[in-house]
C-alpha cells in the first residue's frame, strides 16, 4: 500500500463541567463530545527506515513544528509500541489552531488510525485507545468519534445515540488561548457536579435536541472571556443573529452557534464575515477518523 489518506474530524463540546483538579495536575470534567464535519485531511506513507524519525509536511493553516506537535508524537508512539517504520506524514490543515476544536488531538488521532492501516499492525480499538490517552485526553475521543459523554480527563467514554437536526457556525477570533490557560482560570464547582451535563444526555436519549441546545454551558467560558472579552463579543453576536444557543467550544476560543437548519446557519455566517474570525458552518457526524483511500 503506497499511502493511506485519513479525514480527521474536529470535535465540538456540548456542554462541559469542570468536577475537580486532581493531584496529577489534570482536571476531572464532564462533557459531551461531538464530531463535526470540518476535517483535517491526513496522508501517512511509508518514511525510509525505522531509526528515522517521523517527517510532517503541512499545507493549510499553519501548525507548529516543533518537539510538542501531536502527530509526530502519535507516529513515535506507534512506533515504539510495535517496532514499525517512521511515516512520512502530509496534512492538510483547516481546522483552526488551539482554538478549542481538538484540531491537533484529531491530526494525532488519524496518525494512529493511518498508521495501523498502513502497515497492518491489527491494533484493535483497546489498543488504539491505550496509546490515544497518552497522546492527548481528547485523542481516544476523536479516533471512535461520534456523540460520547466524556469523563475522567476525558478519556471515560459513554457513547450516545447520534445527534441529528443542528447545524453549527463556529467563530473562532484571531488568537489562540491554550488548554493550560483556560484551566486554571476554570470556576470549579460553579454549576455543580454533572447538573447540566446529566440533562443533556437526557435530552439526546429523547432526541430533544432544541432542549440539548437550551441546555449549553461551558465552566471555562467565564475565566477565558475575563482575559479575552472578544470571546463574549462573538457570543454575544451570534445570539442577536438568531442561534438557538451559543456556547464557547473546549478552552476556547472558538464560540458555537446552534440552529436547527444548514440554510440558517450559512446565512449567519455570511453576516460575520470580514470580522477578522474565521468561520465555519458544520453539521454533527457520527463517526470519528475516516479512511477514504
Amino acid at each position: 500500500m503506497a499511502s493511506v489518506r485519513v479525514e480527521a474530524h474536529a470535535k465540538v463540546n456540548l456542554g462541559l463541567e469542570v468536577v475537580r483538579r486532581r493531584t496529577d495536575g489534570y482536571h476531572d470534567i464532564d462533557t459531551i463530545f461531538q464530531t463535526i464535519s470540518l476535517s483535517d485531511t491526513l496522508e501517512v506513507a511509508p518514511g525510509a527506515t525505522v531509526a528515522d524519525d517521523p517527517t510532517l509536511e503541512v499545507k493549510g493553516l499553519p501548525v507548529p513544528l516543533d518537539a510538542a506537535n501531536l502527530a509526530v508524537l502519535a507516529a513515535r508512539a506507534v512506533m515504539k509500541e510495535t517496532g514499525c517504520a517512521a511515516p512520512a506524514l502530509r496534512l492538510t490543515k483547516r481546522i483552526p489552531v488551539a482554538a478549542g476544536l481538538g484540531g491537533g488531538s484529531a491530526d494525532a488521532a488519524a496518525v494512529l488510525v493511518g498508521m495501523n492501516e498502513l502497515f497492518g499492525l491489527g491494533l484493535d480499538e483497546a489498543a488504539l485507545a491505550d496509546l490515544a490517552i497518552g497522546i492527548g485526553s481528547d485523542v481516544p475521543f476523536l479516533v471512535r468519534g461520534g456523540t460520547a459523554r466524556g469523563r475522567g480527563r476525558g478519556e471515560l467514554l459513554e457513547p450516545l445515540p447520534a445527534v441529528s437536526g443542528l447545524a453549527f457556525v463556529l467563530v473562532t477570533p484571531d488568537f489562540e488561548v491554550r488548554a493550560a490557560e483556560a484551566y486554571r482560570r476554570a470556576r470549579i464547582g460553579l454549576t455543580g457536579t454533572g447538573s447540566f451535563t446529566r440533562l443533556n444526555c437526557s435530552a439526546i436519549q429523547n432526541g430533544d435536541f432544541r432542549a440539548l441546545a437550551r441546555g449549553l454551558g461551558n465552566d471555562l467560558e467565564a475565566g477565558v472571556v475575563s482575559s479575552y472579552p472578544e470571546v463574549g463579543r462573538v457570543k454575544a453576536r451570534l445570539i442577536e443573529l438568531g442561534v438557538l444557543a451559543a456556547v464557547m467550544c473546549g478552552s476556547g476560543p472558538t464560540v458555537l452557534g446552534v440552529t436547527t437548519r444548514e440554510e440558517d446557519a450559512t446565512g449567519i455566517a455570511s453576516r460575520l464575515e470580514g470580522r477578522g474570525w474565521q468561520v465555519h458552518v458544520a453539521e454533527p457526524i457520527d463517526t470519528g477518523c475516516t479512511i477514504v483511500s
